[in-house]
């Protein structure tokens, strides 16, 4: 595998990042930080960001919807405060592709490629991650734990995600091992004696594991990491309303992270496969599904609005859900047509790009493919579209797939 060296000048990070094969595009000023709110098990666009209050109710289900000041979009009236900040994002309601499997279509949304049989490929937050200098604190934070395609795939492991394995609205939240102990110096020490004895050249694992062992022992070490991480710094009042549950107080984790100097941080929110009683699934439960996505996206929204600019905010799933509601007043996987809500950073403000048919079952206008929405996301967060990596065995593979293009109705 190749894998950077320490990064501390301007000089070593071009080096590292020659070493990796990945070329950001010339800009000025700090690289854009990502959150992905990752809403695992595939969203129905139709009662969430794209409604069809016209429709029968066999099509539009037993959901009510309101009309936004974005473009007359329809949304969920169980979104009221996203329907609110809607002039604020970027909605995209024309996504289309054919993978209705989980894994398959999870892969494609989350790397920007098809599965391939040989090749497991890198997400975005660990193509992005690869760039980041060494530091204490992890570039890639997966919240409490990464989709299985959302790590590194074939770049080195240190660009992986550092996943939390916890839940942060749980009263005894805590990141574990981030305390040093005398023991751990004494055992690098004991390694790097170890690893002299045979005069040879580091092997590429040997370096990713130093690179490893060197980020736990400067994570336990340094104090503003532990305190990027505790919760409990955060006023009763903001913790309240980004919501005392899983989702709420993940967002505001990954909002503490990227203004601690996270690069990219993926939130992930399992329970969206809802093949029974779509309505009572969103709209029950402690709290309900669509509530805790209002108020934690909500809540997200307004702080960074209020001085966080450089910051992209992605709310996305692996595909769509049925137009027509199967027997059991579900909703089955439909990769034809799914919506994603995006915000920040390198994007426009205030803007719909595509629409679905009467029925939500496939794009009308501007269908785009998620490679064409990886591009989109490469492009606003600073990576050139001719950006390489290479595999451990050295060959070249592209960051953005051939032929995709970037949505330029949603770049700023």
């Amino acid at each position: 595998m190749n894998q950077a060296p320490l990064l501390t000048t301007r000089r070593d990070l071009l080096a590292g990042l020659a070493a990796l094969g990945v070329w950001p595009r010339s800009r000025r000023g700090p690289a854009p930080h990502l959150i992905l709110v990752w809403l695992d098990g595939g969203m129905s666009h139709l009662d969430t960001f794209d409604a069809k209050p016209e429709a029968g109710v066999h099509i539009r289900g037993d959901l009510a919807s309101v009309r936004t000041e974005l473009d007359d979009a329809c949304v969920s009236a169980h979104l009221p405060q996203l329907a609110e900040r809607l002039p604020r994002c970027a909605l995209l309601r024309s996504l289309t592709h054919g993978e209705g499997n989980h894994d398959r279509g999870s892969h494609l949304l989350l790397t920007g490629k098809r599965p391939s049989p040989v090749l497991v490929h890198p997400c975005l937050p660990a193509i992005l991650a690869a760039q980041a200098p060494e530091s204490a604190l992890p570039a890639f934070v997966a919240i409490p734990e990464a989709p299985e395609f959302g790590r590194a795939g074939f770049l080195p492991a240190p660009s992986g995600p550092f996943e939390l394995g916890a839940d942060p609205a749980q009263g005894d939240f805590a990141v574990r091992d981030l305390t040093a102990r005398d023991a751990d110096s004494h055992a690098l020490e004991l390694l790097a004696q170890l690893d002299a004895l045979d005069g040879a050249p580091r092997s590429a694992a040997e370096r990713a594991r130093d690179r490893f062992l060197r980020q736990a022992l400067a994570m336990s070490r340094d104090p503003e990491v532990k305190t990027a991480f505790d919760l409990t710094r955060e006023p009763a009042e903001r913790r309240a309303r980004y919501g005392r549950h899983r989702l709420g107080q993940s967002c505001l984790l990954a909002h503490r992270l990227v203004r601690a100097g996270v690069r990219c941080v993926l939130v992930r929110d399992n329970g969206w496969d809802h093949h029974v009683k779509i309505a009572r699934e969103l709209t029950y439960g402690f709290p309900p599904k669509l509530t805790a996505l209002d108020q934690a996206v909500a809540a997200l929204l307004d702080d960074l609005e209020a001085g966080d600019g450089n910051v992209l905010v992605c709310v996305a799933s692996e595909f769509g859900r049925t137009p027509r509601l199967n027997p059991q007043g579900g909703r089955d996987h439909w990769p034809r047509a799914q919506s994603v809500l995006l915000y920040g950073a390198g994007l426009r403000r205030g803007v719909v790009h595509g629409s679905t048919d009467a029925h939500g079952e496939e794009p009308r206008e501007g269908a785009v493919s998620p490679s064409d929405l990886f591009a989109t996301l490469a492009h606003a967060l600073g990576l050139a579209p001719d950006a390489m990596l290479r595999t451990p065995d050295g060959r070249p593979v592209r960051v953005i797939e051939e032929g995709a293009r970037p949505i330029r109705a949603l770049l700023a």
